[in-house]
């Protein structure tokens, strides 16, 4: 079987933890013997360095600079995109700009041109794409719901509707990462036109994300990042953006004042330049909280298994999710986690001896969850424990691709 994924949500030079998601299954069903290819947009730009006399150009030059070829064994395609300039008489559609764009380099490519699939993630842009592409290429369409896509993004954009109800209709396989995002997606299907979201969880790595084993283990993460041994941990994980729930945990930390010393939070982030993102650090200056939280920015996917092995707990009060990857990590090593009840984290959370759920955008729930955590010794070691047995139960990323393969292998083309 070949499957083509269309995507721009993939790791990059830069960002390697950018759609790791994504990438690490597509790498488990290339493991099961399926060709994956990745196809990545970026704007056309001129030769010579003519593409610093555009943005348009200039934009689409350091996209490709930091588009990978290969990463991890899986082969990834740039494919160049022509904006036609200027907008204001080529007013064209994006969405069909891409579409034609990648069927002509798919038609031209013979690697590609045979492939039996085409697989988009998220279903409101990329998903909506490889619908517009299904019937001229004659593949069959899976397309995947993940995070915000049935949440804030159609909300926020009421256009995107229109793209939903055309993906209903094309899909042959339609996916949601989750059972609670499924049936978020089947609420946007018009009256009549109901049909199936089949659940296709990612898995998380249990044996690359476990507890740390020794002391030692813990000892030389906390020296790599300059923290200190008499201290206790508290990480998130998360993009800046308000709908990761930044804004009420900084303000957290603010109430829970002297009941957290000893303890700091780490803020793991990636750096992010949309107008939409938070600077952390100079929120956390405003709130007079810097002596309790520290930013420590993007970590490398590589080593953020030791750096969960030698923090203390974990936290993520966003405000949407599909099934949060970051959340799956820290429970598979161990960790004591505190996460808000949206998604599919009710479906891996079932008790409060697994990890504390809470209600979004509630700055007076994550003061009393972190209040909980902190303060008793023996609960984070039991929760730890029963997390990881959790998601080891929970199945890895080449586990789960099986069943994401049979539902590939028995869909039959609309």
């Amino acid at each position: 079987m070949k499957i083509l994924i269309i995507t721009n949500n993939y790791p990059r030079k830069n960002a390697l933890r950018n759609g790791i998601f994504i990438h690490q299954q597509v790498k488990a069903l290339q493991q099961l013997g399926v060709e994956c290819y990745v196809l990545l947009l970026h704007n056309w730009f001129p030769p010579f360095g003519i593409h610093k006399h555009h943005t348009y150009w200039q934009q689409g030059y350091d996209l490709k600079q930091d588009l990978l070829e290969e990463y991890e064994d899986v082969k990834i395609f740039a494919v160049p995109m022509v904006v036609r300039m200027p907008g204001r008489i080529f007013n064209d559609n994006y969405f069909e700009r891409a579409a034609k764009t990648l069927i002509k380099f798919i038609k031209s490519n013979k690697t590609l041109n045979n492939a039996d699939w085409l697989y988009g993630h998220f279903l409101t842009d990329n998903g909506y794409i490889a619908a517009k592409m299904r019937d001229t290429l004659g593949m069959k369409l899976a397309v995947i719901a993940r995070g915000d896509d049935v949440h804030a993004w159609p909300e926020e954009n009421p256009g995107l509707v229109a793209h939903l109800h055309y993906v209903f209709d094309h899909a042959d396989l339609l996916l949601a990462n989750s059972k609670r995002l499924a049936d978020d997606t089947r609420q946007w299907m018009e009256p009549g036109k109901e049909r199936e979201v089949a659940v296709a969880y990612n898995g998380v790595d249990h044996n690359k994300f476990r507890p740390a084993k020794t002391k030692d283990e813990r000892l030389v993460t906390l020296k790599q990042y300059d923290l200190s041994p008499a201290k206790k941990y508290m990480v998130c994980i998360a993009t800046p953006v308000v709908l990761k729930g930044w804004m009420e945990l900084l303000e957290a930390i603010k109430e829970c004042g002297e009941q957290l010393n000893g303890w700091m939070l780490l803020m793991v982030a990636p750096p992010r330049n949309n107008k939409d993102a938070i600077d952390l650090k100079k929120v956390s200056e405003t709130l007079g909280i810097t002596d309790r939280v520290l930013y420590i920015g993007e970590v490398v996917p590589e080593k953020l298994p030791d750096l969960l092995r030698a923090v203390d707990a974990f936290i993520l009060p966003s405000y949407n999710e599909g099934m949060s990857n970051a959340l799956l990590e820290a429970m598979a090593s161990g960790l004591p986690c505190i996460a808000t009840a949206v998604g599919g984290h009710r479906e891996v959370i079932q008790s409060d001896n697994e990890a504390l759920l809470i209600q979004p955008r509630s700055v007076d729930e994550i003061v009393k969850a972190i209040t909980t955590i902190t303060k008793n010794d023996h609960l984070r070691v039991t929760m730890g424990v029963k997390a990881r047995q959790k998601m080891i139960a929970f199945g890895d990323y080449v586990y789960n691709a099986e069943k994401l393969l049979s539902m590939f292998n028995n869909t039959k083309k609309r």
